[in-house]
């Protein structure tokens, strides 16, 4: 984080950096997750079977993003 009326370091702007990447990366995963209704309401069903539902949404939200083609900006 920079100091108030400072300036980072190199070193500093690239940890910033990598930092941010990864925190975009969950949070554009918890929003694709959210898209599914059974995650984003109160769960009314047997609370067994609730880790199954969890599992398969996050199974569809990764093969979704793994065969997404790449890309280029």
């Amino acid at each position: 984080m920079r100091p108030k009326g400072g300036m980072l370091s190199p070193e500093d702007r690239e940890l910033n950096h990598q930092i941010a990447k990864v925190r975009i990366t969950v949070e554009n995963v918890v929003c694709k997750l959210k898209k599914f209704r059974i995650c984003r309401e109160f769960y009314r069903n047997d609370t067994r079977r609730h880790g199954l539902f969890w599992g398969c949404v996050a199974g569809l939200v990764n093969l979704r993003t793994v065969n997404r083609a790449p890309q280029f900006a």
